[in-house]
């Protein structure tokens, strides 16, 4: 769990840094805040759905199976929840803000994914 919260520390600061310049130098956008908060979001949510998946490993395989598919639903609702509250608060519409939410939603998602299967690997 440490090297995965390390990682997951490390993924995010390079998410970080990257959306930081291309809100500042490529597009100037109104909404920065709101990345920085999408980017908090996911780092928590994939640091839960983590636990979920890590906790369900060692039952047996259909409960990890309802789990794993309980977090990838948890991840996708709470998302949805986000971008809902982020229309409804917001009258601009940034697309900029809606293109880096769905790649942090892929990045993050993938990071978890990864982690996932590398420790069912190594657990057989």
């Amino acid at each position: 769990m440490k090297k995965f919260l390390i990682d997951l520390l490390i993924l995010t600061l390079i998410l970080l840094a990257i959306v930081s310049a291309v809100n500042i130098w490529l597009v100037d956008s109104i909404h920065s805040g709101w990345t920085i908060g999408a980017l908090v979001f996911f780092t928590a949510l994939t640091m839960l759905t983590y636990y979920i998946g890590n906790n369900a490993l060692d039952k047996a395989q259909k409960t990890f199976t309802a789990a794993i598919y309980g977090s990838i639903g948890l991840r996708f609702i709470f998302s949805l929840f986000f971008i809902v509250i982020y229309l409804i608060i917001n009258e601009v519409k940034d697309r900029v803000f809606i293109a880096e939410f769905l790649l942090l939603y892929l990045f993050y998602t993938m990071f978890e994914i990864y982690y996932l299967v590398t420790k069912l690997r190594s657990e057989k």
